[in-house]
This record gives C-alpha cells, sequence and structure tokens, in this order.
C-alpha cells in the first residue's frame, strides 16, 4: 500500500467518523433545545461542516457522482458557519432579538460563494469534474475554492470583532447592574466563541503550510469545538438565564451608558456611597437573595443605581456583581465552618447564600478564594 492510499484511509477514517459524531451531536441538540431558545441555530453551527466532510469523504472513495452533488452544499454551508455563529452568539444573549428579514444579509456572502460554484461547475463534463477534483486532491486551488477561501477569512475577521465587541459590552452591562451568580455559567460562551477563534487560526497556518490537511486536520478540530458548544449548550442554557432577568440586554446597555455617562461623583461622594450599600447589604443580608440587582438595591439604600454603580467601581474598583458575590462567598465561609456542628449541606449553604446553582456556588467560590470550598475547608481544619 503507497503513501496515497494511506492517505485516503486516513481521509475515509477521519471524514466518516466526524461526519456521525457530527450527525449525533445535530440530534442531541435539536432534540434537547426543541429547536428553541436558538436551538436551531446551535444545530445548523454544527451542521454546516458535514456536507464538507460528505464530498472529501466521497471525494477519496471516487464516489463521483455524490461529490458533484455536495459541492454545492459544501461550499455554500461553508460561508455560513460564521455569520450564524454571530446570530447564535446575539440570540443567546439578548432576549429581545428575533431573527427578521433584515438579517438576510448576512447570507449574502455564502450565496455569492454558491454563485460561483455554479458559475464554474456547472458547464464542466462530468470528466473535467474528475479532473478537477483529482488537482484539488494534489493541492491545486481552483477559482472558487480560492473565492471561499476569501470569504471565509473576511468573514473570520469581521464577525470575530463584531461578537467580541458584542460580548464584552453586554458582559460590562449585566455586571454592572446585576448581581445574579448565574452569570458565571454563561462564561463557556466566549470561551467556546475564542476555541472556534484559536482553531480557525490553526486551520488557516495550517492550511497555507499544507493544502491537504483540510481534509483530515479540519475536520477533527472541528468536531472537538461542536464538542464543547454542544455539552455546554445543553448544561448551561444561556437563553434561559437571559429571560430571567429584568430588563434585556438592549436595555441594560442603554441605561448602563446613560448612568456612566451623567454620574459625576468625588472620590469622597463614592467612599459614602459604598458605606451606605455595605452597611445595608450587611444589616439587611439582601445580597443572599439570588435575584438581586442594582435597582432593588437602590431602593433598599435611597441612592441612585449609577451613583452605585460608579461608586463601586470608582472606589472599590470592583463591580456590583463581584461585590454581592464576595459578600455571598464570606457567608459560606463561615457557614462552611459549621458544617458539622449545626448540619449543614452544600446544597443548603449555597441556596442561603444566595446562589442558584451548586455549578455558580462552585464557580464563585473558586474565583474568590482559588480554590474549591472543599479544598478550602479542608485547610481551614488542619489548623
Amino acid at each position: 500500500m503507497d503513501w496515497m492510499t494511506n492517505e485516503d484511509l486516513l481521509i475515509i477514517i477521519v471524514n466518516s467518523g466526524c461526519i456521525t459524531l457530527l450527525v449525533v451531536m445535530a440530534i442531541v441538540l435539536g432534540a434537547a433545545t426543541r429547536m428553541k431558545s436558538g436551538g436551531g441555530f446551535a444545530v445548523l453551527i454544527v451542521a454546516t461542516t458535514v456536507p464538507v466532510y460528505i464530498y472529501n469523504l466521497s471525494r477519496s472513495v471516487e464516489f463521483y457522482g455524490v461529490a458533484e452533488i455536495a459541492v454545492y452544499p459544501a461550499c455554500f454551508m461553508n460561508a455560513l458557519l460564521l455569520p450564524v455563529l454571530w446570530l447564535f452568539v446575539r440570540g443567546q444573549l439578548d432576549k429581545t432579538f428575533k431573527f427578521t428579514a433584515g438579517y438576510w444579509w448576512h447570507f449574502i456572502p455564502a450565496c455569492i460563494s454558491l454563485l460561483a460554484m455554479l458559475i464554474y461547475y456547472l458547464p464542466m463534463s462530468r470528466e473535467e469534474f474528475i479532473e478537477d477534483m483529482l488537482e484539488q486532491a494534489n493541492g491545486v486551488e481552483n477559482f472558487v475554492a480560492l473565492v471561499n477561501d476569501f470569504i471565509v477569512l473576511f468573514q473570520l475577521v469581521f464577525y470575530f470583532i463584531l461578537i467580541f465587541r458584542f460580548l464584552r459590552r453586554v458582559k460590562r452591562a449585566l455586571q454592572d447592574n446585576y448581581s445574579d451568580s448565574d452569570y458565571l455559567t454563561i462564561g463557556w460562551l466566549p470561551r467556546t466563541v475564542t476555541l472556534f477563534g484559536i482553531l480557525f487560526v490553526i486551520v488557516f497556518v495550517t492550511y497555507l503550510i499544507s493544502p491537504r490537511t483540510d481534509v483530515w486536520l479540519i475536520p477533527i478540530l472541528n468536531v472537538i469545538a461542536m464538542s464543547y458548544l454542544t455539552y455546554n449548550y445543553i448544561v448551561y442554557p444561556v437563553a434561559g438565564y437571559i429571560c430571567r432577568l429584568d430588563s434585556s440586554v438592549s436595555e441594560v446597555k442603554r441605561a448602563s451608558k446613560t448612568l456612566w455617562q451623567t454620574v459625576d461623583l468625588d472620590i469622597g461622594q463614592m467612599k459614602l456611597n459604598c458605606a451606605r450599600v455595605i452597611d445595608i447589604l450587611n444589616s439587611t443580608h439582601i445580597y443572599r437573595n439570588p435575584d438581586l440587582s442594582l435597582d432593588m438595591l437602590s431602593r433598599e439604600t435611597g441612592i441612585g443605581k449609577g451613583a452605585i454603580s460608579r461608586s463601586i467601581n470608582g472606589y472599590l474598583q470592583k463591580n456590583f456583581f463581584e461585590l454581592i458575590n464576595e459578600m455571598r462567598v464570606r457567608e459560606a465561609k463561615r457557614m462552611l465552618l459549621l458544617l458539622k456542628s449545626n448540619n449543614y449541606t452544600i446544597d443548603s449553604i449555597y441556596r442561603e447564600c444566595g446562589f442558584h446553582s451548586r455549578s455558580t456556588f462552585f464557580l464563585a467560590f473558586k474565583k474568590v478564594e482559588g480554590t474549591s470550598p472543599a479544598r478550602w475547608l479542608n485547610e481551614k481544619e488542619k489548623y
């Protein structure tokens, strides 16, 4: 068996395995989400590369009839991945988001890619098509491949800038206006986008070095990213968390921007405001309310929420969200030390301290203390 045959065998194994895994993930996502709360976009993200791998597989096993059909959806869907990823992220973090006709322009590049393929391939005979595929197998880029590569490269820059700017604004707005510790559980979403970005860079670099890596390395990296997306989206439903907030992300962003523009406080006033806020939090234990928001604290203290947000950020050098979670963790530490004598359990502790779930309690505790509750307690018991 020569080297080319071994490579073809590798392509067949990798692509067939990846196709199977991606189809299973798409089915699981569809069943788990019922195609609601962005589930449709998640399924589409996972499914976008399936036609590409079908094309690679059919070309490798010389099923040229299948390859001749698969090449069109492969090129079209390949240019859909990043626009759909953006719409997915937007839909997860803004409960007012609805997919309307105004968003169809995101699909224009994919349509251009498909049009280029139709113009290039339709006039070809079967023999010319097979010859073209053999040239691609030897690393020769044709016209449509170059068009598709340019479109995807442009989308890579454009959409990742768009997504990360949106994530940064949303994070700032939520942390300045809400204390709900469940926010920690949506951290997987920016991590997923970062993972996609890193893998895209790896793919482009390796592709420039050796174009043939697109038929085995890319599928493997893609399955890793899609597995991470599938697992986290099912375990941590971001859209469900966002919909529990009193205001939409868009409203919060506008309010937060307005507050920072209009509230001007000197350091002395910030200090007084922070002292008032902390006194109210300690005396009323309102920080134990899992749905505590900046609006609620403003009513309790009689201080405008803009002044509270500006004071905490300016004087304490942290946001409202971080302050509340630190107080919750402090209370959890006190209760952990009484775990045995008062018959507390981990579940009763996180609920009493204001955390919505066990996982968010562990995430918040580790962020504040740098270790898990169990390890922290073990260290304390040694002394």
